[in-house]
């Protein structure tokens, strides 16, 4: 081998070492890079947060855990910045997602008394004190959700008697242990997952809290009602000091700086903003940023506050309008049960009723009341009393046989002599009644036939409700 061969050879490889050095140098992405760098990705992790927030790590797992393995892929490829791939597998996840919702709700519709079961034993302390109990429950409900998921509906229903049973022993169990006990256990699970490391200061007020508890008791066996009050307090610091406890363990996983965890409480402060509008100025110091945000949901508040009593306005006005409809609707039904098809149509005009009495027996070209008709006028004093507040005007209106001006002026009789009858026999105020006559100018049919002309020959008492 002659030198110049040799030196081709160590340049190739020193281009070849330099060329892997530079791949295999590429900087893999962090989770939040990820996040912000591939919005389908994104999408799919909220999409799968949300779905397990309904539960469907429960109630739908075989579709969970496929979605969930699906975004697993996708944050795989996108940390080694592999857009096609990440894309693929986050579109992939997006349409299981839809139906593993699906199945969740199918699922919890199917299981509501098991799910109701199974939170009431959650509140009774469950997760604390027999987390493992738990467990073996839960991996119940999951088999049986996955046969609802498979579509054997029958086989799952065959299950929901034992699992109910199963998570009401368990809240029997949990409600046994006192809330003093409670807290201990509460105390005990948080020191195993080491918050004395990471959260040791919430602990440390926690343990004080049930050492309150503790000595009440001693000193008084009587005083449970204070105790408790001590011991629940315990019970909320210890879950706090592990929920902290998570949080540091999570940024440690994720090598977060400390820029990096203000940059996530920002987001996380952002998120819950978001609802309200609006950006928080995390340009300015982080008291001011605080006030703003403290503003805002003072503001929301007061918008609540004032739309709840706008509601509760509008729910009374529309109570107190309904119930005036239904006294309105039940005295039109009154009046017109009244009269018989003989002696008058009513009609409901609004809050008006109108009362056409075309039953009234007038002598050919005369206006007096017969005493025939005293029956009739009697109903029309009872339907008036009806509404006491009302005002009444009552036309006169004849057919077309004779001339205008007769007509005009008969009609203006009879009118005047029933108001007149009413006012005298029935003692109505004279103040409310108005009449007019309108001869043969108002036909509510045809003058050609009988029938026709004997409609049209009417006295109208329209009761005005204002």
């Amino acid at each position: 081998m002659n030198i110049t061969t040799h030196v081709i050879r160590l340049n190739l490889l020193a281009v070849i070492l330099i060329l892997g050095g530079c791949v295999s140098s590429q900087p893999k992405l962090s989770q939040d890079q990820i996040l912000e760098q591939y919005p389908q990705v994104t999408k799919l992790d909220s999409a799968v947060k949300s779905s397990k927030s309904k539960g469907a790590d429960l109630y739908a797992p075989e579709g969970y855990k496929k979605a969930n393995d699906s975004l697993k892929d996708a944050m795989d490829a996108a940390r080694d910045n592999d857009k096609k791939d990440a894309d693929k597998a986050a579109t992939a996840g997006l349409k299981t997602i839809d139906k593993v919702n699906s199945d969740t709700q199918k699922s919890l519709d199917l299981l509501s008394e098991v799910n109701d079961s199974r939170e009431r034993a959650i509140s009774a302390g469950v997760l604390t004190l027999q987390a493992d109990e738990l467990a073996e429950m839960d991996k119940k409900l999951i088999a049986t959700s996955t046969l609802i998921e498979e579509g054997k509906i029958e086989d799952a229903k065959q299950q929901r008697a034992e699992l109910i049973q199963g998570y009401t022993q368990l809240e029997l169990s949990a409600l046994k242990v006192g809330t003093t006990e409670l807290a201990k256990s509460a105390i005990a699970n948080a020191k195993k997952n080491e918050a004395e490391k990471y959260a040791p200061k919430t602990l440390a007020e926690a343990e004080k809290s049930l050492g309150l508890a503790v000595s009440t008791l001693e000193s008084d066996r009587t005083q449970t009602e204070k105790a408790n009050v001590h011991a629940s307090n315990a019970k909320l610091l210890a879950d706090k000091s592990a929920s902290i406890t998570e949080t540091i363990k999570d940024f440690d996983r994720r090598d977060y700086s400390r820029e990096d965890a203000v940059l996530w409480y920002h987001r996380q402060l952002s998120t819950i903003h978001k609802p309200i509008g609006g950006q928080l100025p995390f340009d300015t110091a982080n008291d001011d940023m605080v006030q703003t945000f403290k503003t805002d949901v003072a503001q929301l508040k007061a918008t609540e506050i004032e739309y709840k009593e706008r509601l509760a306005s509008t729910e009374k006005e529309s109570s107190v309008m309904l119930a005036k409809e239904r006294e309105r609707k039940a005295n039109f039904d009154k009046v017109q049960s009244m009269f018989t098809a003989e002696e008058a149509n009513v009609f409901r005009k609004q809050q008006d009723v109108l009362i056409s009495a075309h039953g009234f027996d007038f002598p050919s070209g005369k206006s007096e009341i017969q005493t025939d008709n005293f029956s009739l006028m009697n109903k029309l004093k009872r339907a008036i009393d009806i509404f006491p507040n009302s005002r009444i005007e009552i036309t006169g209106h004849t057919d077309s046989t004779g001339s205008d001006k007769a007509n005009l002026s008969l009609s203006q009789a009879r009118a005047e002599n029933v108001g007149k009858f009413l006012v005298e026999a029935g003692e109505i105020s004279s103040d409310r009644i108005k009449t007019a006559g309108y001869g043969e100018s108002r036909p509510v049919a045809a003058n050609t036939t009988t029938e026709g002309r004997a409609e049209n020959r009417r006295v109208e008492i329209n009761i005005i409700n204002e």
